[in-house]
């Protein structure tokens, strides 16, 4: 089976978040005036976060993995794309926690113009587990 545009788009997504390789993911992944929307609480101020622009989500992401640790996806279920989104939903644990996510990409040009994150702590981090961070 052959893998679709937007599995491969997400797979480089991860291979950046893996390789901490944040303003290149940025770069290559991003249009300048981006907006992501976060519920994660790793800036000074309560989320949900509203991040714009190609500077800004590289600060965010930046202190967003920084908090997080290394990231293990567990699963990734309900993957779905168009010409113009990406849609998933996926269990990950890091060192802050098992986590539900969603996130939904609405692209232009092959690159994500808004990025709607959803999240949801359901259990202890990977350190607490036993596991690796």
């Amino acid at each position: 089976m052959a893998t679709t545009p937007g599995r491969r788009f997400f797979d480089e997504h991860m291979a950046y978040i893996y390789a901490n390789k944040i303003d290149q993911m940025i770069d290559d992944q991003y249009t300048q005036d981006a907006v992501l929307i976060s519920p994660f609480d790793v800036l000074s101020t309560p989320p949900p976060h509203i991040v714009r622009g190609n500077k800004a989500l590289k600060e965010f992401f930046r202190t967003y993995i920084d908090w997080q640790g290394s990231i293990n996806v567990e699963s990734l279920y309900d993957f779905a794309e168009t010409e113009n989104s990406i849609t998933f939903q996926a269990i990950f644990s890091s060192r802050t926690g098992k986590w539900v996510v969603g996130d939904a990409w609405h692209m232009r040009d092959g690159k994500i113009d808004t990025h709607y994150s959803f999240a949801h702590r359901i259990g202890e981090g990977l350190a607490a587990a036993g596991g690796k961070s």
